[in-house]
C-alpha cells in the first residue's frame, strides 16, 4: 500500500526523518509504503536482497535465526516506533542476515534503502542521526556479547528486569516491568531456555524479590536485585512500597 499524506506527519516524527528537508522527505515518501502482516507471517528471510528498511507502526517484529536442527534464536525484538534493517544499506552485499516475523498483527512502513541513502548526501543532520542510532545498537550488541559470554542466566534475566523497570531508577516509585512480548520469546532473546526462565522467576518470587501479575513483573526489592548483578543500591524504602504493590495486585 502506497503511503498517503495522513502518514507523513507520523513518519516525520521519527529521528531518522525529522532532520530531512521537505524535498528530501518527499522523494523518500514517494518510494515508501505500508504493509500489514498477520501473526507469525514472515516479512523477509535470511539471504533475501535487502532493498528496504522498516519502521514498525503497530505490533511487533522479531528477528531470528534458525539452526540446522530447526531451533530458533531470537536476535532482536522491535515494537512500535522502532526501525530495523536500515544499517544494511551501507553494506556491499545487501542481503538480510536474519529472518523477520510478526509476533502479532502488525503494520510496518517500508522505505527504499537506495533512495534514502541518496538523500543522505543532502542532510548532514540525518547522517549524524543515523550514525548515533548505529552506534547505540553496536554498544548494545557488544554489551549483549559480554553478558552471554561471562554471565549466567539469572544475571541476564535480573539485569533485563532492572533495565526495563518503568520507574527509571526513581526510588520513590513502584518498580514494574510490563512485558511487551511473550515469556518464551523473551527467554530466547536472553539465550535462556523457557524452562530455566520459569525456574528463575519462581526462585526470585520465593525469595520475595519479585511478584508476578499476568504480563507484569513487580520488582519488590530492587536493592537486593541490584546486588545479584553486582550493582550498588541505596535504601529504596521498600516498606513504603509494599502498600503500592498490594494496591497494584489487588
Amino acid at each position: 500500500m502506497a503511503l498517503n499524506s495522513l502518514f507523513y506527519k507520523e513518519i516525520r516524527a521519527h529521528h531518522l526523518f525529522n532532520c530531512l528537508s521537505d524535498e528530501c522527505f518527499h522523494v523518500i515518501a514517494q518510494h515508501s509504503g505500508l504493509i500489514s502482516l498477520k501473526k507469525n507471517e514472515i516479512l523477509f528471510e535470511c539471504g533475501y536482497e535487502a532493498s528496504h528498511f522498516f519502521l514498525v507502526r503497530t505490533g511487533q517484529v522479531t528477528l531470528f535465526q534458525t539452526s540446522l536442527d530447526g531451533n530458533e534464536k531470537i536476535v532482536d525484538i522491535f515494537g512500535a516506533g522502532q526501525t530495523f534493517a536500515e544499517t544494511i544499506m551501507f553494506v556491499e552485499n545487501k542481503c538480510y542476515p536474519v529472518n523477520a516475523r510478526a509476533t502479532c498483527d502488525t503494520d510496518i512502513f517500508y522505505f527504499d534503502s537506495d533512495k534514502f541513502k541518496s538523500q543522505l548526501y543532502h542532510s548532514s543532520d540525518s547522517c549524524f542521526s543515523m550514525m548515533a542510532e548505529m552506534s547505540n545498537r553496536l554498544k548494545n550488541q557488544t554489551q549483549e556479547i559480554i553478558e552471554l559470554s561471562i554471565h549466567d542466566a539469572q544475571y541476564r534475566l535480573v539485569n533485563y528486569l532492572l533495565e526495563h523497570s518503568c520507574d527509571n531508577n526513581d526510588q520513590s516509585c513502584l518498580s514494574i516491568v510490563k512485558l511487551s512480548t511473550t515469556k518464551s520469546l523473551l527467554a530466547s532473546r536472553l539465550s535462556i531456555t523457557p524452562e530455566t526462565f520459569s525456574r528463575i522467576l519462581s526462585r526470585l518470587k520465593k525469595q520475595s524479590l519479585i511478584m508476578i501479575k499476568d504480563e507484569v513483573i513487580i520488582l519488590i526489592d530492587t536493592a537486593r536485585l541490584r546486588k545479584l548483578v553486582g550493582c550498588c543500591g541505596g535504601s529504596l524504602q521498600e516498606r513504603q512500597k509494599v502498600k503500592q504493590i498490594l494496591r497494584f495486585i489487588a
